[in-house]
C-alpha cells in the first residue's frame, strides 16, 4: 500500500508540474491485471500493478534529469535530442510506459510482453526509444537493456541476451517513478538520487 501511495504521489507531482497534461484515474481493475496474470501465468509485481491502478495521462512519455556518462540530453524546447555542451553536468532522458497517450489500456504492456514471457523479467516501457526497460519479477530491481542486442525469438535465447546485456537502471519501480515523474535527480551510474 505504501508503494501505491508513493507511486501515486510522484505521478500527482508530475500532473501539478504539468497543468497542461491530464491525469486521469486509471480505468484499470485488479480483474484486468488477475486477467493477465493467467494468460501469462505469472504474478505482476505489485509496484507495478500499483502504477496500473493509478492514473493513465495524455503524454507520450515522461522526462527525468540525471548525471551519468551521457553524450545526448533532450531538449524540451525544441523536441529534439541535442548534444550535451561540456559544462553541463545534467542530461534530460526520455522514458514511454503504458498507459501514456494514446495507449490507455493494457493491450501495448500484453502485445509485448508476449515475446519476453518466460524469461523471468517484464517489458515495462522504453527508454531514450532504444533499451527495454524490463523489471526482474523476482527482485523488482529495474534494468534496461539495448533493443539491438535482445533477440526476441524464443525464451531461452532472450533470456540469454538479457542476462548478459542488461545493466542495472534502478532498484525499484518506486525509484524509477520519482527519477520521471518526482523530478528527482538521479545518478545513473551510482544508482542514488542527488540533493540539489
Amino acid at each position: 500500500m505504501e508503494n501505491m501511495k508513493n507511486i501515486q504521489i510522484s505521478i500527482e507531482e508530475f500532473g501539478h508540474k504539468h497543468p497542461e497534461i491530464k491525469l486521469e484515474k486509471s480505468p484499470i481493475s485488479d480483474c484486468d491485471i488477475a486477467e493477465l496474470e493467467v494468460n501469462f501465468g505469472i504474478t505482476i509485481p505489485n509496484a507495478v500493478k500499483d502504477y496500473f491502478r493509478s492514473y493513465t495521462f495524455s503524454a507520450p512519455f515522461v522526462i527525468g534529469r540525471m548525471l551519468g556518462d551521457f553524450s545526448k540530453t533532450y531538449c524540451e524546447k525544441t523536441g529534439r535530442w541535442r548534444e550535451l555542451e561540456i559544462e553541463e553536468e545534467i542530461a534530460t532522458q526520455v522514458l514511454h510506459l503504458p498507459l501514456m497517450f494514446p495507449d490507455l489500456d493494457l493491450g501495448e504492456f500484453e502485445n509485448i510482453n508476449r515475446a519476453f514471457a518466460g524469461t523471468g523479467y517484464l517489458w515495462l516501457g522504453t527508454y531514450n526509444d532504444n533499451y527495454y526497460v524490463l523489471i526482474e519479477m523476482q527482485s523488482g530491481q529495474i534494468y534496461q537493456v539495448d533493443m539491438g542486442r535482445i533477440r526476441l525469438t524464443t525464451k531461452d535465447e532472450t533470456r540469454v541476451d538479457i542476462l548478459k546485456w542488461a545493466l542495472p537502471f534502478f532498484h525499484s519501480f518506486e525509484d524509477l517513478a520519482r527519477c520521471f515523474f518526482a523530478d528527482e535527480l538521479y545518478d545513473e551510474e551510482e544508482m542514488i538520487f542527488v540533493a540539489e
